[in-house]
């Protein structure tokens, strides 16, 4: 396994966030073929009072290769307003389409 993991602390106004990137084996695997799916992983998290809240991640993206989460992790670190920028975007689409968490989950349960 290509293993990766880094951590940063990063500051936005008064607040701090942990940026992690991580591999992973993939778990949820269906077939034998899967034990050797590894992906990359970066999240990001709120801290609190020194805490890290783990419960509920800010940005949550997964890569195929090594190198694009790499990249990923150096773009948030270095110009983490990007970060609420892109949420934003992705909260725009989903007003755009149409798309509420109340209107899928109504959906499922037809």
């Amino acid at each position: 396994m290509k293993k990766l993991e880094l951590k940063n602390i990063i500051k936005i106004d008064d607040k701090s966030y942990l940026v992690s990137t991580i591999s992973m084996k993939i778990r949820h695997k269906f077939f034998e073929k899967d034990d050797n799916i590894v992906v990359y992983e970066t999240m990001v998290f709120e801290m609190l009072d020194n805490e890290i809240l783990y419960v509920k991640p800010l940005y949550n993206e997964r890569y195929n290769s090594k190198d694009e989460a790499i990249a990923e992790h150096a773009t948030i670190v270095q110009n983490p307003k990007i970060l609420f920028l892109n949420q934003k975007c992705k909260q725009t689409d989903s007003v755009k389409f149409g798309s509420t968490n109340e209107d899928i989950s109504n959906k499922a349960k037809i």
